[in-house]
């Protein structure tokens, strides 16, 4: 399931779990997936570093490591496809038909205080 909006974005999220799959497409042999639940801006604010996202989980292909626990950055379309195979052209076609992927296992974040202004 795509986070909704997200569509060519990135995303800061939790990884939850792992992906396990006997048949598959060719291109995805040997590809680790977790699945890593988005958080939401609320979520982060009021963690104090703690945050536990509260929504539905994305599978992601991951070529970083990453496991459960750790807080992660996702990109989708093109530079999650770049993520996985970093030659890849602008247009041309994928070898795996990737949607999401870890870019960058996060060690710390910190968002601003914001105090009910638009823009913080």
């Amino acid at each position: 399931m795509q986070a909704p909006g997200w569509k060519d974005e990135m995303f800061l999220g939790r990884v939850v779990g792992f992906v396990w799959s006997s048949v598959k497409w060719e291109g995805l042999h040997g590809l680790k997936l977790l699945l890593v639940r988005p958080y939401h801006l609320d979520d982060l604010v009021a963690s104090d570093g703690q945050a536990e996202g509260l929504h539905d989980g994305v599978v992601a292909a991951d070529v970083l490591g990453a496991g459960p626990g750790e807080d992660v950055v996702v990109a989708y379309g093109h530079a999650a496809r770049v993520g996985i195979e970093p030659d890849l052209a602008e247009g041309e076609p994928p070898h795996a038909p990737i949607d999401a992927a870890v870019v960058a296992i996060v060690d710390r974040y910190y968002v601003a205080p914001m105090d009910g202004r638009l823009g913080g």
